[in-house]
């Protein structure tokens, strides 16, 4: 509004100062003409030549009246493009101003904390309930500038079931350092969709709860090794896992909510994660499921061997290696959460269902040929199935481990 009010009073200074030129300019004319009425030719002469000089700035009047002339029209003309230039950069001023004015103080650059931890045990790994406890040194190192403490850390994916008294020193350039002793258990997201041939990463992941991003920002401690396995025990043993590394990572978690706390629609965090990456030994579950799988599937194929006329040993077998599998299966079920997909596991049994059933289907046929005096034909499928039953085994769970 300013800016539009002092534009319109420059431009009515600019209109007026044009119609008092234009006045001046009458004036002269009518004089010029009552001169030439009064009839002195040398009068009229100057007055002319004054007259065609403003007009069309030739030689003709005196020297003093035509430099005070130009003088006068050429100030006129100054001040108009002044006036025309502080009126074309005034909205600049005014912006410049405003900014100046209304601009808060810049924004703080965020504190970085750097966060480091030392992994003594972990024990009671439950992958049913995807839990396990852990037992840690953590330590937070903040630098001098910083208000921070490690009042408000929390444990995203865990409780802490104790946790020792923090203990504060300072480093050698200055940096706050607290060093805390923590025993809880912690969750993890377990995939199973390989097992018995998985592998899992078990996560320990720790925020603020207190400060955002725009306050602190964890990053996992330069001082130490970036080799992350060093922050694990060598004599940490996890019974039937064997450890393939570690890794620790921090991003920005997001909230879809301010927790009551502001009118922000979202609220950022920075979270430090440090994960145990685990491989599932293969001899103790070659032992607990593979080999008890295969000497059930080897019992029906035996059947392929007894005489056709035999029908209540060949169907009794088969029937036991049948209901041996499902048991197995139940047992092995019973150790893993409900998942909504099938897992490998899963995969190999239905596969192991399918051939021994398969081998009760044949033994029915074959009692039949036996019975029609068709013991040709069950010898037949005796020697055929002796060979298929083998190779579907072998190709279909090659299969199964290859596609999952």
């Amino acid at each position: 509004m300013i800016m539009k009010n002092f534009t319109n009073e420059a431009s009515t200074k600019i209109k007026e100062i044009e119609e008092i030129e234009e006045i001046k300019e009458i004036k002269e004319i009518k004089e010029i003409k009552e001169i030439e009425e009064i009839g002195d030719p040398r009068v009229t002469r100057e007055a002319r030549a004054t007259r065609e000089a403003r007009v069309t700035g030739e030689p003709g009047e005196p020297e003093v009246n035509k430099e005070t002339k130009k003088s006068q029209k050429s100030g006129v003309i100054n001040f108009t493009r002044s006036v025309r230039r502080l009126a074309a950069e005034l909205p600049i001023l005014l912006i410049l101003l405003l900014l100046v004015m209304f601009a808060g103080p810049a924004a703080a650059q965020p504190h970085t904390v750097e966060v480091g931890m030392y992994l003594i045990d972990i024990a009671h790994l439950d992958v049913k309930e995807s839990e396990f406890f852990a037992d840690f040194y953590v330590w937070y190192k903040a630098p001098p500038a910083a208000s921070w403490t490690p009042a408000n850390i929390e444990f995203m994916n865990g409780t802490v079931e104790s946790a020792a008294e923090l203990q504060l020193a300072t480093d050698t350039v200055g940096r706050n350092i607290w060093t805390q002793r923590i025993k809880g258990r912690f969750r993890g997201r377990f995939r199973l969709q390989a097992y018995p041939f998985d592998s899992q990463t078990l996560p320990i992941s720790i925020e603020d709860s207190e400060y955002q991003t725009d306050k602190i920002l964890f990053q996992p401690d330069s001082a130490g090794s970036q080799n992350f396995s060093k922050w694990i025990e060598p004599e940490l043993n996890v019974p039937d896992w064997e450890m393939a590394g570690a890794t620790c990572t921090v991003d920005v978690h997001q909230y879809q909510t301010d927790f009551g706390l502001g009118d922000q629609k979202t609220s950022h965090y920075s979270r430090l994660t440090f994960k145990l990456d685990l491989k599932r030994l293969f001899m103790p579950h070659l032992i607990k499921f593979i080999l008890p799988l295969i000497i059930i599937a080897g019992m029906a194929y035996m059947v392929f061997f007894i005489n056709a006329n035999e029908f209540e040993a060949q169907c009794g077998i088969c029937v036991t290696a049948l209901l041996s599998a499902v048991a197995l299966h139940m047992a092995q079920a019973d150790a893993l959460p409900a998942v909504g997909y099938m897992l490998m596991s899963d995969k190999i049994f239905i596969l192991f269902y399918v051939v021994i059933f398969s081998a009760l289907v044949q033994t029915v046929v074959n009692n039949s040929y036996a019975k029609r005096r068709r013991f040709d034909m069950a010898i037949y499928l005796d020697k055929l199935f002796r060979v298929w039953y083998v190779v579907i085994l072998v190709v279909g769970n090659i299969l199964v481990f290859l596609l999952s």
